[in-house]
Formats: C-alpha cells, structure tokens, sequence
C-alpha cells in the first residue's frame, strides 16, 4: 500500500512539473543553483575554519598584525662577523625550551631532539639555519602559498647575516592540531626568541634583546612539512 502512494507521489510530482511554464522551470533551476551555491561557499568556509582556525582567531582579535620595519639605529652589519667569538653573544641562553602541555623540556641547538618529536628537530634546523646566516637556504622552510598572505613575517628578499638569535621557546599547541586529510595535517607553535645586537637584514621590525611571541603554523603534506604562516601571537 505504501509502496504504492509513493509511486503516486512520484508520478504527481512528475505530471506537476510538466504543468509548469518554461519560465518558471527556468527560475527554478536557478533558485536550486543559487542554494548549492550557498551550501558549497558554506561547506569552503567551515573547512577553511576547521583547517586554519587558530590562524584566523589571532589574526583577527583586533591587534595590527603587520611586521613593519621600525625607524631605529640597528647594530651594524657584518657579513664577516664570525658570532662564535662574540662573548655578549656567547654568553646568552642559546637552547631551546620545549613546551608540550604540562612538560617543559630544555634542548640544545645542536643536540639531537627526535626524541621530542618532528616539530622540534624542523625548529632545530630552522633556527639554525637563521643562526649560520643561510639566507639561500632559508625560503625552502615555507610553502609556495606563504607569500600570499602580507599578515605573514616577510621572507628576507636581501641576503641576511648571521643572526644572534638566543632565548629560545617553542611551545606546542598539540589540541590546535587539524587534521585535513591521512597525507595532510597543521600543527601550530607559539615561538619566542630574541637578536642579540640585531642589525636588521633579518628582522628590522624589532629592537635588539626584544621578543616579539610568533604564532607558527606547520603543515604537513605527506612526507613534507613546511611553514604555512607566521603571524604575531597574540593570545
């Protein structure tokens, strides 16, 4: 009997649409692509959110985000300086304090930190390879796309020396993770780090001994990882 009711649905449905003008067929084709068009904006923004939420709420909380270059005297810069015989610079704080949860762990620059996990060993490289001045090597930490966004820490376009850098934290938002896909993930770390004598190839928006927190954002694509942004931290 039910079955039968619903072939009757069917065929009324049918026979109403064939009632219908060719304009009114038309304007409703039209409404019915106007709302899967608002589903599909509304599925890309809930997928945006739930892939770079964390990003988005500090870049949106009401503060400047930009890294603008400030109008001070920086130390002089010296492509030459060998910085592993500056005594100020050497005696400065130069492992890292590793933060995950309620455990804080302190790590060499050089040591070997795959014990803590891939996020600590690519921070390892990354500030090492701030630390040796290699600025060639320095754009193969980010992803393509990095550049896009102008609320990121710009990438140096001039060589940059060796930089000072001392101070160093990284802390791990492990409940931030999202995970877009089996081959594609973000993590996201809060960075705090120092320049001792900055000259400003590198960074010319803060002071010498100045931190400014950083919000990073890892995403990993299968076997890869690299920065996806870099914003001011804010929370």
């Amino acid at each position: 009997m039910q079955h039968q009711k619903t072939k009757k649905q069917k065929k009324s449905v049918a026979a109403k649409w064939k009632q219908l003008s060719p304009a009114k067929k038309f304007l409703l084709a039209l409404a019915l692509i106007f709302i899967l068009l608002i589903v599909w904006i509304a599925g890309a923004v809930i997928y945006e959110m739930a892939v770079n939420g964390e990003y988005y709420a500090y870049r949106y909380s009401g503060e400047e985000q930009r890294f603008e270059p400030l109008d001070i005297t920086f130390a002089p810069a010296d492509f030459e300086e060998n910085i592993y015989e500056n005594a100020g610079y050497l005696a400065k704080n130069r492992d890292i304090e590793y933060i995950n949860g309620a455990q804080s762990s302190t790590v060499a620059l050089d040591e070997d930190g795959s014990y803590y996990g891939a996020g600590l060993v690519f921070f390892q490289q990354y500030f090492r390879c701030l630390v040796n001045g290699d600025y060639t090597s320095y754009p193969d930490f980010f992803w393509d796309s990095y550049t896009e966004d102008p609320h990121n820490l710009p990438i140096p376009t001039e060589p940059f020396t060796k930089q000072k850098l001392y101070g160093f934290s990284v802390d791990y938002r492990a409940a931030d993770t999202v995970v877009v896909s089996p081959n594609e993930s973000t993590q996201y770390y809060v960075v705090r780090y120092a320049i001792y004598q900055n000259n400003g190839t590198f960074r010319p928006d803060i002071r010498s001994d100045t931190v400014i927190p950083l919000l990073f954002a890892l995403t990993t694509r299968g076997e890869e990882t690299r920065i996806s942004n870099i914003i001011k931290y804010t929370g």
